[in-house]
Protein backbone atom coordinates (compact mmCIF):
# COMPACT_ATOMS: atom_id res chain seq x y z
CA UNK A 1 0.00 0.00 0.00
CA UNK A 2 1.38 3.42 -0.91
CA UNK A 3 2.01 6.16 1.62
CA UNK A 4 -0.92 8.17 0.18
CA UNK A 5 -3.26 5.18 0.54
CA UNK A 6 -2.16 4.64 4.13
CA UNK A 7 -2.69 8.33 4.83
CA UNK A 8 -6.21 8.17 3.37
CA UNK A 9 -7.11 5.14 5.51
CA UNK A 10 -5.79 6.81 8.67
CA UNK A 11 -7.74 10.01 7.93
CA UNK A 12 -10.91 7.99 7.35
CA UNK A 13 -10.43 6.13 10.63
CA UNK A 14 -9.76 9.41 12.46
CA UNK A 15 -12.87 11.12 11.10
CA UNK A 16 -14.98 8.04 11.82
CA UNK A 17 -13.73 8.08 15.40
CA UNK A 18 -14.48 11.78 15.83
CA UNK A 19 -17.96 11.45 14.33
CA UNK A 20 -18.62 8.37 16.46
CA UNK A 21 -17.55 10.17 19.65
CA UNK A 22 -19.75 13.16 18.85
CA UNK A 23 -22.72 10.90 18.10
CA UNK A 24 -22.21 9.03 21.37
CA UNK A 25 -21.98 12.28 23.31
CA UNK A 26 -25.13 13.57 21.61
CA UNK A 27 -26.97 10.34 22.43
CA UNK A 28 -25.84 10.43 26.04
CA UNK A 29 -26.95 13.94 27.01
CA UNK A 30 -29.52 16.31 25.55
CA UNK A 31 -32.38 18.55 26.59
CA UNK A 32 -35.15 20.53 24.99
CA UNK A 33 -38.84 21.28 24.79
CA UNK A 34 -41.44 18.95 23.32
CA UNK A 35 -44.81 20.33 22.14
CA UNK A 36 -47.74 18.55 23.80
CA UNK A 37 -50.99 20.28 22.90
CA UNK A 38 -50.48 23.86 24.09
CA UNK A 39 -47.68 22.87 26.46
CA UNK A 40 -43.98 23.07 25.81
CA UNK A 41 -42.76 20.22 28.01
CA UNK A 42 -39.15 20.51 29.13
CA UNK A 43 -37.05 17.34 29.31
CA UNK A 44 -33.48 16.22 29.88
CA UNK A 45 -31.92 12.94 28.77
CA UNK A 46 -28.61 11.43 29.85
CA UNK A 47 -26.94 8.06 29.39
CA UNK A 48 -27.66 5.13 27.11
CA UNK A 49 -29.32 1.73 27.30
CA UNK A 50 -32.77 0.83 28.59
CA UNK A 51 -34.91 3.89 29.29
CA UNK A 52 -35.81 5.09 32.80
CA UNK A 53 -38.19 8.02 33.30
CA UNK A 54 -38.14 9.99 36.59
CA UNK A 55 -41.22 12.10 37.46
CA UNK A 56 -40.86 14.79 40.13
CA UNK A 57 -43.00 15.68 43.14
CA UNK A 58 -45.55 18.49 43.25
CA UNK A 59 -44.16 22.05 43.26
CA UNK A 60 -40.69 20.64 42.49
CA UNK A 61 -39.03 20.05 39.10
CA UNK A 62 -36.64 17.78 37.23
CA UNK A 63 -33.65 18.99 39.26
CA UNK A 64 -34.78 17.06 42.34
CA UNK A 65 -33.47 13.91 40.61
CA UNK A 66 -29.91 15.19 40.13
CA UNK A 67 -28.28 12.57 42.36
CA UNK A 68 -30.30 9.77 40.76
CA UNK A 69 -29.49 10.94 37.23
CA UNK A 70 -25.79 11.03 38.04
CA UNK A 71 -25.81 7.40 39.17
CA UNK A 72 -28.49 5.80 37.00
CA UNK A 73 -27.18 7.32 33.76
CA UNK A 74 -24.05 5.19 34.12
CA UNK A 75 -26.26 2.20 33.35
CA UNK A 76 -29.43 3.49 31.67
CA UNK A 77 -30.85 6.18 29.42
CA UNK A 78 -32.43 8.48 32.03
CA UNK A 79 -35.14 10.99 31.16
CA UNK A 80 -36.44 13.67 33.49
CA UNK A 81 -39.29 16.07 32.68
CA UNK A 82 -40.99 19.11 34.14
CA UNK A 83 -44.70 18.40 34.48
CA UNK A 84 -47.26 21.03 33.40
CA UNK A 85 -47.18 24.16 35.60
CA UNK A 86 -43.77 23.22 36.95
CA UNK A 87 -40.16 24.11 36.18
CA UNK A 88 -39.29 25.04 32.60
CA UNK A 89 -42.48 23.65 31.07
CA UNK A 90 -44.62 26.40 29.57
CA UNK A 91 -48.17 26.90 28.36
CA UNK A 92 -51.65 26.05 29.58
CA UNK A 93 -53.72 23.15 28.27
CA UNK A 94 -56.04 21.84 30.96
CA UNK A 95 -57.70 19.40 28.54
CA UNK A 96 -54.67 17.08 28.42
CA UNK A 97 -54.18 14.47 31.12
CA UNK A 98 -50.74 14.09 32.68
CA UNK A 99 -50.50 10.44 31.60
CA UNK A 100 -50.86 11.53 27.99
CA UNK A 101 -48.23 14.23 28.46
CA UNK A 102 -45.87 11.43 29.50
CA UNK A 103 -46.89 9.26 26.55
CA UNK A 104 -46.37 12.07 24.03
CA UNK A 105 -42.93 12.86 25.43
CA UNK A 106 -41.91 9.20 25.13
CA UNK A 107 -43.34 9.01 21.61
CA UNK A 108 -41.38 12.11 20.60
CA UNK A 109 -38.18 10.61 22.00
CA UNK A 110 -38.96 7.33 20.19
CA UNK A 111 -39.00 5.34 23.42
CA UNK A 112 -41.32 2.36 23.13
CA UNK A 113 -40.79 0.86 26.57
CA UNK A 114 -39.65 2.46 29.79
CA UNK A 115 -39.21 1.92 33.51
CA UNK A 116 -40.88 4.71 35.47
CA UNK A 117 -40.13 6.14 38.92
CA UNK A 118 -42.28 8.83 40.46
CA UNK A 119 -42.35 10.54 43.85
CA UNK A 120 -45.50 11.93 45.48
CA UNK A 121 -47.43 13.75 42.71
CA UNK A 122 -44.99 12.15 40.29
CA UNK A 123 -46.07 8.77 41.66
CA UNK A 124 -49.71 9.69 41.04
CA UNK A 125 -48.90 10.55 37.42
CA UNK A 126 -46.91 7.31 37.19
CA UNK A 127 -49.89 5.29 38.42
CA UNK A 128 -52.15 6.77 35.75
CA UNK A 129 -49.58 6.08 33.04
CA UNK A 130 -48.88 2.47 34.02
CA UNK A 131 -52.58 1.64 34.47
CA UNK A 132 -53.56 2.96 31.04
CA UNK A 133 -50.39 2.14 29.08
CA UNK A 134 -49.06 -1.05 30.73
CA UNK A 135 -47.62 -2.28 27.42
CA UNK A 136 -45.18 0.66 27.49
CA UNK A 137 -43.84 -0.17 30.97
CA UNK A 138 -41.00 -2.44 32.09
CA UNK A 139 -40.71 -1.72 35.82
CA UNK A 140 -42.17 0.79 38.27
CA UNK A 141 -40.86 2.55 41.40
CA UNK A 142 -43.41 4.42 43.51
CA UNK A 143 -41.87 6.69 46.16
CA UNK A 144 -43.76 8.41 48.99
CA UNK A 145 -46.88 7.62 47.04
CA UNK A 146 -50.50 8.40 47.70
CA UNK A 147 -53.26 6.93 45.54
CA UNK A 148 -55.75 9.17 43.75
CA UNK A 149 -59.19 8.19 45.03
CA UNK A 150 -57.91 6.36 48.13
CA UNK A 151 -59.16 9.13 50.42
CA UNK A 152 -62.75 8.53 49.29
CA UNK A 153 -62.73 5.08 50.90
CA UNK A 154 -60.29 5.74 53.76
CA UNK A 155 -60.58 8.75 56.11
CA UNK A 156 -57.60 11.07 56.13
CA UNK A 157 -55.87 11.14 59.53
CA UNK A 158 -55.82 14.35 61.56
CA UNK A 159 -52.05 14.90 61.22
CA UNK A 160 -52.20 14.80 57.44
CA UNK A 161 -55.42 16.83 57.29
CA UNK A 162 -53.97 19.62 59.44
CA UNK A 163 -51.25 20.77 57.05
CA UNK A 164 -53.39 21.57 54.00
CA UNK A 165 -55.51 24.44 55.45
CA UNK A 166 -52.34 26.25 56.54
CA UNK A 167 -50.83 25.90 53.08
CA UNK A 168 -54.08 26.83 51.30
CA UNK A 169 -54.69 29.85 53.55
CA UNK A 170 -51.23 31.24 52.87
CA UNK A 171 -51.67 30.68 49.15
CA UNK A 172 -55.11 32.34 49.14
CA UNK A 173 -53.62 35.40 50.86
CA UNK A 174 -50.87 35.62 48.26
CA UNK A 175 -48.19 34.85 50.86
CA UNK A 176 -46.09 32.57 48.68
CA UNK A 177 -43.19 32.56 51.15
CA UNK A 178 -45.44 31.31 53.95
CA UNK A 179 -47.08 28.77 51.63
CA UNK A 180 -43.66 27.46 50.59
CA UNK A 181 -42.63 27.25 54.25
CA UNK A 182 -45.74 25.27 55.21
CA UNK A 183 -45.19 22.95 52.27
CA UNK A 184 -41.52 22.41 53.11
CA UNK A 185 -42.23 21.79 56.80
CA UNK A 186 -44.79 19.09 56.06
CA UNK A 187 -43.20 17.43 53.04
CA UNK A 188 -39.53 18.23 53.63
CA UNK A 189 -39.22 17.99 57.41
CA UNK A 190 -42.00 15.46 58.08
CA UNK A 191 -44.22 14.76 61.07
CA UNK A 192 -41.55 15.80 63.60
CA UNK A 193 -41.33 19.37 62.31
CA UNK A 194 -41.95 21.79 65.17
CA UNK A 195 -40.62 25.17 64.05
CA UNK A 196 -40.18 27.51 61.10
CA UNK A 197 -36.49 26.63 60.89
CA UNK A 198 -35.77 24.24 58.03
CA UNK A 199 -32.85 22.28 59.39
CA UNK A 200 -32.32 19.68 56.66
CA UNK A 201 -30.67 20.45 53.29
CA UNK A 202 -33.51 18.54 51.63
CA UNK A 203 -36.20 20.69 53.23
CA UNK A 204 -34.32 23.89 52.37
CA UNK A 205 -34.17 22.72 48.77
CA UNK A 206 -37.91 21.93 48.85
CA UNK A 207 -38.65 25.38 50.28
CA UNK A 208 -36.68 27.25 47.62
CA UNK A 209 -37.97 25.16 44.72
CA UNK A 210 -41.55 25.45 45.97
CA UNK A 211 -41.21 29.21 46.34
CA UNK A 212 -39.81 29.51 42.80
CA UNK A 213 -42.61 27.35 41.39
CA UNK A 214 -45.34 29.35 43.14
CA UNK A 215 -43.86 32.62 41.92
CA UNK A 216 -43.39 31.41 38.35
CA UNK A 217 -46.55 29.37 37.84
CA UNK A 218 -48.80 31.03 40.48
CA UNK A 219 -50.17 27.70 41.75
CA UNK A 220 -53.34 28.24 39.75
CA UNK A 221 -53.27 24.91 37.90
CA UNK A 222 -52.07 21.37 38.50
CA UNK A 223 -51.32 18.44 36.16
CA UNK A 224 -54.59 16.66 35.35
CA UNK A 225 -54.97 13.14 36.70
CA UNK A 226 -57.36 10.55 35.31
CA UNK A 227 -60.61 11.33 37.14
CA UNK A 228 -63.04 8.63 36.07
CA UNK A 229 -62.09 6.06 37.09
CA UNK A 230 -59.39 7.20 39.47
CA UNK A 231 -56.17 5.25 39.99
CA UNK A 232 -57.51 3.65 43.17
CA UNK A 233 -59.85 1.58 41.01
CA UNK A 234 -57.08 0.25 38.75
CA UNK A 235 -54.16 -0.47 41.06
CA UNK A 236 -54.92 -4.17 41.43
CA UNK A 237 -54.78 -4.65 37.64
CA UNK A 238 -51.01 -4.00 37.51
CA UNK A 239 -48.82 -6.96 36.56
CA UNK A 240 -45.36 -5.44 36.05
CA UNK A 241 -42.64 -5.48 38.76
CA UNK A 242 -43.30 -2.69 41.28
CA UNK A 243 -41.05 -1.35 44.06
CA UNK A 244 -42.60 0.87 46.76
CA UNK A 245 -40.31 3.07 48.88
CA UNK A 246 -41.43 5.35 51.71
CA UNK A 247 -40.09 6.94 54.90
CA UNK A 248 -41.23 6.41 58.47
CA UNK A 249 -41.29 10.19 59.16
CA UNK A 250 -43.69 10.87 56.28
CA UNK A 251 -47.28 11.93 56.87
CA UNK A 252 -49.40 8.97 58.05
CA UNK A 253 -51.66 9.03 54.99
CA UNK A 254 -48.72 8.37 52.68
CA UNK A 255 -47.53 5.45 54.77
CA UNK A 256 -51.05 3.98 54.82
CA UNK A 257 -51.19 4.32 51.03
CA UNK A 258 -47.81 2.59 50.66
CA UNK A 259 -49.06 -0.38 52.69
CA UNK A 260 -52.20 -0.49 50.56
CA UNK A 261 -50.15 -0.48 47.35
CA UNK A 262 -48.04 -3.40 48.58
CA UNK A 263 -51.12 -5.39 49.52
CA UNK A 264 -53.07 -4.73 46.32
CA UNK A 265 -50.41 -4.83 43.58
CA UNK A 266 -49.55 -8.49 42.90
CA UNK A 267 -45.88 -9.18 43.63
CA UNK A 268 -45.06 -5.64 44.75
CA UNK A 269 -42.07 -5.16 47.05
CA UNK A 270 -42.06 -2.44 49.74
CA UNK A 271 -39.10 -0.82 51.52
CA UNK A 272 -39.48 1.47 54.55
CA UNK A 273 -36.58 3.88 55.13
CA UNK A 274 -35.91 4.89 58.73
CA UNK A 275 -35.60 8.52 59.80
CA UNK A 276 -36.79 9.82 56.43
CA UNK A 277 -39.75 12.06 55.59
CA UNK A 278 -41.45 12.58 52.21
CA UNK A 279 -38.64 13.62 49.86
CA UNK A 280 -36.74 10.38 50.31
CA UNK A 281 -34.48 10.71 47.25
CA UNK A 282 -33.21 14.06 48.55
CA UNK A 283 -32.73 12.90 52.14
CA UNK A 284 -31.03 9.57 51.43
CA UNK A 285 -29.82 9.72 47.81
CA UNK A 286 -27.19 7.00 48.17
CA UNK A 287 -29.63 4.47 49.64
CA UNK A 288 -32.35 5.34 47.14
CA UNK A 289 -29.84 4.98 44.31
CA UNK A 290 -28.82 1.57 45.63
CA UNK A 291 -32.43 0.38 45.86
CA UNK A 292 -33.29 1.72 42.41
CA UNK A 293 -30.25 0.16 40.72
CA UNK A 294 -30.76 -3.19 42.44
CA UNK A 295 -34.40 -3.27 41.32
CA UNK A 296 -33.86 -2.01 37.78
CA UNK A 297 -30.95 -4.37 37.12
CA UNK A 298 -32.74 -7.53 38.26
Amino acid sequence: MSNSSIRSVLITILFSFIIGCNATKEAEEKSGTIPVGKYGVYYQQKGSGDAVLLIHAGLQNHSMWQKQVEELSKHFKVITIDLPFHGNTTGVDTAILAKDVVKTVLDSLKIEKVSVAGLSMGAAVTQDFIIYYPQRVSKVILMASGIYGYEEAHPVDSVTAAWYPRFADALAKGDTARAALEFARSWGEGVDSRSDSLTKPASRYVYQTTLNTLKQHKGQHWPNLQDSPKAFAGISSLRMPVLIIHGDKDLPFINESSLYLEKNIPGAKRVLLKGVAHMINLEQPAEVNRLMLEFLKQ
